[in-house]
């Protein structure tokens, strides 16, 4: 069984519209470019200072974390014909003592075996948190603390040399153990600020159909805290708008 999930690269490019947070994804994209394109005379010295392509995307829902986690994705697969993968989670965690540390052994293996191809892979880690947990935490049961230990001889033993992109997100980067934490070369806070959202309305405003005759809400940026509220607010008055147009009909 295959504890990877390659990611089509159409999905890849229909989900990397990325809406603001452009001085991350440009620091982002440089790394990859070390990385991926390495000079073999700097390999060392890259490992010294823990410059690595292993990223945490932290903040809260509807910031845009999984689309600059796409958007690099793409970057990388254009730029360096670096394919993505993701975990199977579900088929990984086992309530069988010992098995789930086991089958993320079986990952890394596969994931190691992909980083032999000379462009390298992106490592998909969305929602990191579902099977992490702080160490110091009373009720943690000892599978999991076995997992947290794995994973983080795991994240210690890539090196530059093998040619991969880590991208995982967060909800609930306060709750990951520090120590685990330490094992990423960089974490970026992702924020919804007054110019993603701008960003966002202006993309927006050339999908929405002219036939609805549709206008923003006055102050929706400065109403809406995340891009996530503002789709949610044109969404509910379109549905109103196209509902009560049936309603007339």
């Amino acid at each position: 069984m295959s504890f990877l999930h390659r990611i089509d690269e159409e999905l890849i490019t229909s989900k990397s519209n990325l809406i603001g947070h452009k001085s991350i994804f440009n620091q982002c994209s440089k790394i990859i470019d070390l990385i991926h394109g390495q000079d073999d005379k700097y390999l060392s010295f890259f490992d010294e200072l823990d410059i690595r392509s292993i990223n945490i995307f932290y903040g809260e829902t509807g910031t845009g974390k999984t689309s600059l986690s796409y958007a690099l994705a793409k970057y990388a697969l254009d730029e360096y014909g670096a394919e993505s993968y993701e975990i199977k989670i579900e088929n990984i965690i086992q309530t069988e003592l010992g098995r789930t540390v086991e089958n993320f052994h079986k990952a890394y293996e596969e994931i190691k075996t992909l980083c032999n191809s000379k462009e390298g892979i992106v490592l998909f880690l969305d929602e990191f948190d579902r099977f992490l947990i702080n160490r110091q935490q009373s009720n943690e049961v000892s599978e999991l603390k076995r997992v947290l230990i794995s994973l983080m001889d795991f994240f210690q033993s890539i090196s530059v040399e093998h040619k991969i992109t880590i991208l995982a997100t967060t909800n609930h980067f306060e709750s990951l153990d520090p120590a685990f934490k330490r094992r990423f070369s960089f974490h970026h806070e992702i924020e919804c600020n007054m110019e993603s959202k701008r960003e966002y309305i202006d993309s927006l405003s050339k999908k929405i159909p002219s036939s609805l005759n549709y206008d923003f809400p006055i102050n929706c940026i400065e109403k809406s805290h995340t891009i996530a509220d503002l789709k949610r607010l044109v969404r509910e008055d379109v549905i109103k708008i196209i509902v009560d147009e049936k309603d007339r009909l």
